[in-house]
């Protein structure tokens, strides 16, 4: 058994570093970080205040129930004839001219239940219970806008490993054209200064290769920082599943709608609410008091029962003053849905532009790379047999570089408008999966 143990031990010491280096794929970063990024612990801790704020209002229908106890010692001939009758310690002897100083205990149980507002009550709890909704639609928002940030430093990781890759094969084909024209030179078929225009490309092609690498680490760093990880290993995947464009420039599943209808209610009701202010008040409470005292040694308990009404007359504009600033309020949020509703549907029209562009980019691109790859290879049989200058030779390759760039360029942004548009359009990054269940 404990041989068993050693091993099993073993075995996980060499398992554990490769579950650590396992390549983040897009599926994997996405599903992380809706769970576990900044951004959505945030989204998760607004939402629990607005439940908060809810549980408040609502604690307003119920009744409150308070413990108050307090001691004194007076001399006061008011508050000593009171607590002598609240102890029913009264005695005929007692003298009103010359009161003897008193102590008194009084421990209370309080109750007061609110039996009409004017509607305050019922109005503050719609308003925080469209609050809470608005923040569960808000933190939908985030978590949207948190997913198409996760593609597109993802699609910026495979874009700037694109730009690597590009550079390297530069670099490896400046160090073949620089071993021929060292031979040519050698055999008096190529001039000093063609091997130097060679030599000075190559290193300028090395400095590039430095440059890419260098933009591929701050895109991993950029996809970790926004993932929340802090240190440790972090590889990224080298492929991205395909995505599909969404035909269809509907915003209705925006949540940011939502949330601003929501926000919009929950200044409806809080104009109900400042209005209440114009009509009475109706609450009951009851309580049950025992007082005690050590200089009478005497101790006795009293209740007491009753309704209060309560109606400003006059406030000095108090009630005025909260009406106009919740219409002021109620008119900024209406305003404020229209604006996100303008604003959202120039967001899908933007992104759909953006796609159309970038597709036909890539289109354009991807003929440029072939015909310079065409170009680079003719070029450099040329030069191999002497019937092209090294001149020639660095602008088929500087040529081919720059198709290779601006391929990985349009690429990835093709990726980012999808990714884009699915935002705008309030979609998934990702299509969902088949379930393989067949409805009948």
């Amino acid at each position: 058994m404990r041989a068993l143990g050693i091993c099993l031990g073993v075995w996980l010491a060499a398992a554990l570093p490769v579950l650590a280096a396992e390549p983040w794929t897009l599926e994997r970063a996405l599903e992380y970080a809706l769970t576990n990024s900044p951004d959505a612990q945030l989204a998760r801790a607004r939402m629990a205040a607005a439940r908060a704020g809810l549980d408040q209002a609502n604690s307003a229908v119920w009744p409150r129930l308070q413990f108050q106890s307090s001691y004194l010692r007076t001399d006061n001939p008011m508050q000593v004839f009171g607590s002598i009758l609240n102890q029913q310690a009264y005695s005929p002897a007692l003298d009103f001219n010359d009161v003897p100083d008193m102590d008194n205990v009084n421990v209370k149980g309080l109750a007061t239940v609110p039996l009409y507002t004017g509607g305050k009550i019922r109005a503050g709890r719609e308003a925080a219970r469209a609050q809470s909704e608005a923040a569960w639609f808000e933190s939908d928002a985030v978590r949207n806008a948190l997913g198409f940030e996760v593609a597109r430093a993802f699609y910026t990781v495979l874009k700037t490993r694109d730009f690597v890759r590009a550079a390297e094969a530069s670099v490896v084909s400046f160090e073949s054209a620089l071993a021929t024209a060292r031979k040519r030179l050698e055999g008096g078929e190529l001039l000093k200064s063609e091997l130097l225009d060679i030599e000075v490309r190559l290193a300028q092609a090395r400095e590039e290769l430095v440059r890419a690498r260098n933009a591929n680490i701050l895109a991993g760093r950029a996809l970790q920082n926004l993932l929340g990880i802090e240190g440790g290993a972090f590889e990224v995947a080298d492929t991205a599943p395909p995505i599909s464009a969404p035909r269809t420039d509907d915003v209705s599943l925006r949540p940011e709608l939502e949330a601003a209808r929501q926000r919009e209610r929950a200044a409806e009701e809080q104009m109900r609410a400042a209005r209440a202010g114009y009509l009475p008040r109706v609450s009951a409470f009851g309580s049950l008091d025992y007082d005690h005292g050590w200089r009478t040694d005497s101790g006795a308990g009293s209740y007491t029962a009753g309704a209060l009404v309560q109606w400003d007359l006059w406030d000095g504009h108090l009630t005025r003053g909260k009406v106009r600033e919740a219409a002021a309020h109620l008119e900024m949020a209406r305003e404020e849905r229209r604006k996100i509703r303008l604003a959202l549907g120039f967001e899908a029209e933007q992104a759909r532009l953006d796609l159309q562009t970038a597709a036909e980019r890539l289109r354009v691109s991807e003929a440029a790379v072939a015909q310079a790859a065409e170009s680079a290879s003719l070029t450099r049989a040329r030069f191999d047999q002497g019937l092209a200058l090294a001149t020639q030779l660095i602008d088929a390759e500087t040529a081919l570089l720059a198709a290779k760039v601006r391929r990985a360029e349009a690429e990835a942004d093709q990726r980012i408008a999808t990714a884009a548009l699915r935002k705008a359009l309030g979609l998934p990054q990702l299509d969902p999966k088949p379930t393989g269940i067949v409805r009948p």
